[in-house]
């Protein structure tokens, strides 16, 4: 049950057992809930909700809104006992993200991955492409500038240039993470050399066919929990064992810009987002991918998903705006809260939860959630939330936006004198003027 605290309780009309029940027939007509700030003006805000993805009522729940407000996706739960075949419904893209349960996947000789930045691919299984001429020119010309990279563009770039082999013929891995914390984390110039700088750039036109590796035979792989799979178009993958996943797909776009598989332990760990400065488990089966030169707004990017450890000490509460930074779609995000321990990872005694503020005009109100695994957090545009040690697949429609994680503790201790849940460790990381113009209704208060 979450607990609901509001020392203004006249200040809304909402009850807090709106989202305590888990009534499915409320949610499955729930859209914008009336909520009346103090000036009595009446502002829209989409609800969040807190559900059990084992619950096939609640799945339905889940469906129902994420279909509304996209109508383009489609959402399902997918159970696997045995040996199957995976394909799409709709001819479109579609992911199978495991959530419980582990199995294997069979990849033929020829399939290609970006995977292997983590752990190596096997070897007498894989061999890594040879690095194209060109992109190794600007990798080669990077290093040689190494310094003058600003200090915040240092941690994406070495984390690019260690992909490249020790002889200098392969590159390995899929690097859109870094090129997104370029953009998120580090400002202009990312170096003082001119040439660096226009190296740096052009790996934004270059990497999507960079960091491949080949399979030189049939067998079967495993696949485990915060694994990916995709299938587009007409194409199938054939699967065996016990798990349960996660699967979306969308109808409208049907050509891949990802591997079919991105299997956790071949993924780089990297740091950032809900875990910065801090040694997470933190790997991006599926990130945001920065335009190619000429893509507008979104780009290819309808869907993300990030694997995360998230520590409650170096969490910042924040939200996404509804009227998004750059273009595009708002960011909606959700949780599918994992298991951590096929990860050996620590687990605090308190357990797992989530603070949301689902309305931005009254940061006096807010909610803590318990979470276990399998439980499902849906959380749209607006809405302000603080994962506190969960371990959770991250899931965002279209993806993780650039300059679209707006951080809210310093508001949150300013309007509620400290009283509401916040984080001291955030107080300075505000990065925007003022709460006020993001709010509905309010937009005309800049």
């Amino acid at each position: 049950m979450p607990k609901v605290f509001d020392r203004k309780p006249s200040s809304m009309i909402r009850q807090c057992d709106i989202l305590c029940g888990l009534a499915s027939c409320f949610l499955l007509n729930m859209g914008m809930v009336w909520i009346f700030a103090e000036d009595a003006q009446e502002v829209m805000t989409p609800q969040p909700f807190v559900l059990d993805f084992n619950n096939e009522d609640h799945v339905q729940v889940i469906k129902n809104r994420m279909e509304r407000d996209y109508p383009f996706l489609k959402i399902s739960r997918i159970e696997v006992q045995g040996e199957t075949i995976l394909k799409t419904d709709n001819d479109g893209q579609r992911f199978f993200c495991l959530y419980q349960g582990q199995g294997e996947v069979f990849f033929p000789a020829g399939y290609r991955t970006q995977e292997g930045d983590g752990t190596p691919l096997p070897t007498g299984v894989y061999q890594a492409d040879p690095v194209d001429p060109g992109f190794k020119t600007f990798l080669e010309t990077i290093a040689a500038g190494h310094a003058s990279i600003s200090p915040k563009a240092l941690p994406p770039i070495d984390a690019i240039l260690g992909r490249l082999s020790s002889d200098s013929e392969y590159f390995c891995g899929d690097i859109a993470g870094e090129l997104w914390r370029l953009l998120e984390q580090a400002p202009r110039p990312w170096a003082t050399d001119s040439q660096v700088e226009r190296a740096i750039e052009q790996l934004f036109s270059r990497y999507r066919e960079q960091g491949f590796s080949t399979k030189t035979r049939d067998s079967w792989e495993t696949v485990v929990i915060g694994d990916q799979l995709l299938v587009h178009g007409d194409e199938t993958l054939k699967v065996r064992g016990r798990f349960s996943c996660f699967s979306l797909e969308n109808a409208m776009q049907s050509q891949p810009h990802t591997s079919s598989a991105r299997r956790l332990r071949y993924l780089l760990d990297t740091a950032g987002g809900c875990s910065p400065g801090f040694d997470p488990f933190r790997r991006l089966p599926l990130t945001w991918f920065p335009n190619y030169p000429g893509e507008e707004a979104d780009g290819l990017n309808f869907f993300n998903n990030h694997i995360v450890n998230i520590p409650a000490e170096n969490s910042p509460t924040h939200f996404h705006p509804p009227n998004p930074i750059g273009g595009g779609l708002p960011q909606t995000e959700f949780y599918l809260v994992l298991d951590p321990a096929p990860y050996r990872l620590a687990e605090v005694e308190e357990g797992p939860a989530i603070v949301l503020y689902p309305n931005l005009a009254d940061l006096n109100r807010y909610e803590i959630h318990h979470l276990k695994p399998g439980m499902f957090v849906y959380m749209p545009p607006g809405v302000g939330h603080r994962g506190l040690n969960v371990f959770a697949m991250i899931m965002t429609i279209p993806g993780f936006k650039p300059g679209n994680e707006l951080y809210l503790d310093a508001d949150i201790y300013e309007q509620t004198q400290g009283l509401a849940p916040y984080n001291p460790n955030h107080l300075q990381s505000k990065n925007y003027q003022s709460l006020e113009a993001f709010l509905p209704g309010f937009t005309n208060k800049q």
